[in-house]
């Protein structure tokens, strides 16, 4: 049996630390496999830069990055100041290092010989910089860069990834895509032979992708580089077009079916997956896509891919929520009604459970593309009263606008969840 290697491997000088990475298919059986200093290596792992100590502990392997601004050292909770690189390597994580590629629909001129140029001298610094360390385990070229001319910055994105190579032949390219569909992956494969591992993000799309790039004519190797719920984009929206964000209840099924659609069930061909976010943040609200409360705690979400990764569920699971119950639910109603809003929340051990309610405004900053949003701020004086068994009487705002009622649960013991739903005031 043989194997035919994507990648010329240099030999390593006895000073460097840095493991050699390579991606291999098999000559008998089509099989594609990643390879760490010769060792088979399946990547188990989510998107972010937090959360690493238990993302180890939960049988996670490796984490991805956006942008060199991730690894500037910085101080971590336990106060010691380092690299996310170097606590990665700390906790036996790798790490698939990315270079964030500036895109032409952001402003970028590719035929502005300057702007390329600084673009070449930072990559060249990125790379010199972190090429020999040993938690790194591929570059990452670019994220969700195709825009309408798909085609020219495929041919551009293969012009970075081969100074990426030229630099550093040890570890493999990827660059990921905002799914495949229409013709993504076929383009991929027609201009980018630099770029040695297809990435694609895809989150309710995400089951179609192994039949989707095969009749697009790619039979490579790839990577899911994100997947989570279901899409802000791809959900129900109320009649005045605010996005209706899934149930606790419903992302966990949604995780776990996706994640065996398209990287369990295709070993021949799928490298692995990176779930999206270890961590948390603002987009449309700051839980669609949080697997941790802003406050920390981890939610459900975290502990299917627990299962996923070491087979068991953590000792501590997080409640279960399903969708707040209240009239205000998809509603238009006057300034200053009162409804009652009760929220049904289970957990696995019989914590106790506490909530906090609250009404925020519906977020304005709607940006694309994963870009920075503003958290909308806290209404107040909208909760009249909270019990202690996950019920609050809710007073409408007064000015009339849209908006967001949220509940978030916590067991005490470091996981928790939460819930909200959209309605509007005229």
């Amino acid at each position: 049996m043989r194997t035919v290697c994507l990648l010329v491997c240099a030999l390593v000088c006895t000073a460097c630390s840095a493991q050699t990475v390579t991606v291999e298919q098999d000559a008998d059986s089509g099989h594609w496999q990643l390879y760490v200093d010769g060792q088979p290596y399946f990547i188990k792992g989510a998107g972010g830069d937090t959360n690493l100590e238990l993302l180890a502990e939960l049988g996670g392997n490796t984490i991805r990055t956006w942008g060199a601004d991730q690894l500037v050292p910085r101080e971590w909770p336990d106060g010691r100041t380092m690299s996310v690189m170097d606590l990665a390597e700390e906790l036996g994580l790798m790490v698939c290092a990315g270079y964030w590629v500036e895109h032409p629909n952001g402003g970028f001129d590719y035929d502005d010989p300057e702007q390329v140029a600084a673009q070449l001298k930072d990559i060249e610094e990125f790379v010199t910089k972190w090429r020999d360390h040993p938690a790194l385990l591929m570059w990452g070229v670019g994220n969700e860069v195709a825009g309408p001319d798909a085609a020219r910055v495929f041919r551009e994105l293969d012009k970075l990834a081969a100074e990426f190579k030229r630099l550093d032949p040890n570890h493999p390219t990827f660059t990921a895509l905002a799914g495949v569909w229409p013709q993504q992956a076929r383009l991929f494969a027609q201009y980018c032979p630099n770029i040695d591992i297809l990435g694609i993000n895809a989150y309710a799309g995400l089951p179609s992708v192994p039949q989707e790039i095969l009749r697009q004519g790619y039979d490579g190797p790839y990577i899911i580089s994100e997947y989570g719920p279901i899409g802000h984009w791809e959900t129900a929206l109320t009649p005045w077009g605010a996005e209706i964000e899934p149930s606790v209840e419903d992302k966990v099924g949604t995780y776990a079916a996706f994640h065996n659609s398209a990287i369990t069930y295709q070993p021949d061909r799928c490298l692995g997956g990176l779930v999206f976010l270890w961590g948390d943040k603002q987009e449309r609200t700051d839980t669609w896509y949080s697997m941790f409360l802003r406050s920390g705690e981890k939610t459900a979400t975290v502990d299917v891919m627990a299962k996923i990764w070491s087979g068991s569920y953590p000792d501590n699971r997080a409640p279960l929520l399903d969708t707040i119950d209240s009239p205000f639910f998809f509603s238009t109603v006057a300034p200053g009604d009162i409804a009652e809003a009760s929220i049904d929340a289970t957990d696995p051990e019989g914590d106790d459970l506490t909530y906090e309610w609250l009404v925020r405004y519906e977020s304005t900053d709607k940006q694309h593309g994963g870009a920075f949003e503003n958290t909308p701020s806290i209404v107040p004086d909208c909760v009249l009263e909270q019990t202690s068994s996950g019920s609050a009487t809710i007073k409408a705002p007064d000015q009339p606008g849209e908006y967001r009622l949220y509940v978030y649960v916590r067991d005490g013991n470091g996981s928790g969840g939460s819930s909200n739903i959209p309605f509007r005031v005229e």
